[in-house]
């Protein structure tokens, strides 16, 4: 065999790997986050490959469901956004937030772009365990999360949802692009968030929402936020809490 027959066979190889989430990482941070919460159940969601995936619940009786998604890399009780949102909402709504897929440290957006299709299950999956038992979900997909939950929507469409928060929706890296989802697609509500000092790919995200023209989108600005809502979690909920009672 000759060595550019190697090489070639090599790069062939190379480029068919398949990008995978990093397990022993997601162990790592379920480790963590298991010490940490203390008035929430933790649950497994199966997968069709024989894997599962973690879930925390806050439910009682038949209450309307909300799904957390939480940003790039992060797990489902991190303490600067899914935290206070979970805490500040179980006491009137049944709350979930799963594990979504990592990888490594610095892993940029379009290294995660790669792996979407692993989120897009856990997303379906958790979605469908929801709405069976307790009917159309209401989604708040913070950060990565949101280019998640948007992956899933343009797979699976939007039959499970009541309605979407979009939270500092549309980060990605220096020097790359997002594809963003059509929501003037959809006929549920969707709220978008952002804080005043977010990132420039979240505001430019916001200008592609704002011209999509849809009476199903609500814009709101967060006054002194950034992209993780530091000593602003009371702020949020308080935006969250009015916009989900106006139905």
């Amino acid at each position: 065999m000759t060595v550019r027959l190697i090489l070639i066979l090599f790069l062939v190889s190379s480029c068919a790997k398949e990008v995978e989430p990093n397990y022993l990482r997601e162990l790592n941070l379920n480790e963590q986050f298991v010490q940490e919460q203390f008035d929430a159940d933790l649950v497994k969601v199966e997968l069709s490959d024989n894997r599962n995936f973690a879930m925390l619940q806050n439910v009682e009786g038949k209450r309307q469901p909300i799904l957390l998604l939480h940003g790039r890399g992060l797990y489902p009780n991190e303490p600067l956004v899914m935290n206070p949102i979970r805490e500040g909402l179980m006491s009137e709504y049944n709350v979930f937030s799963i594990q979504l897929p990592v990888l490594e440290k610095g892993a940029t957006y379009y290294k995660y772009k790669k792996i979407f299709s692993y989120s897009n299950e856990r997303i379906s999956a958790a979605l469908e365990k929801i709405h069976s038992e307790y009917g159309k979900v209401i989604v708040i997909a913070h950060s990565c999360g949101a280019h998640m939950l948007s992956s899933y929507l343009d797979m699976h469409g939007g039959e499970y949802l009541e309605s979407v928060i979009l939270l500092s929706a549309g980060a990605v890296d220096k020097n790359q692009i997002a594809t963003f989802f059509n929501y003037s697609l959809v006929d549920f509500k969707l709220l978008n968030i952002f804080g005043e000092f977010d990132h420039n790919s979240v505001i430019k995200h916001n200008d592609y929402l704002t011209s999509l023209k849809s009476e199903h989108i609500t814009h709101q600005m967060l006054v002194d936020a950034d992209h993780y809502y530091r000593d602003q979690s009371e702020s949020l909920l308080l935006v969250l809490k009015k916009w989900l009672m106006s139905g």
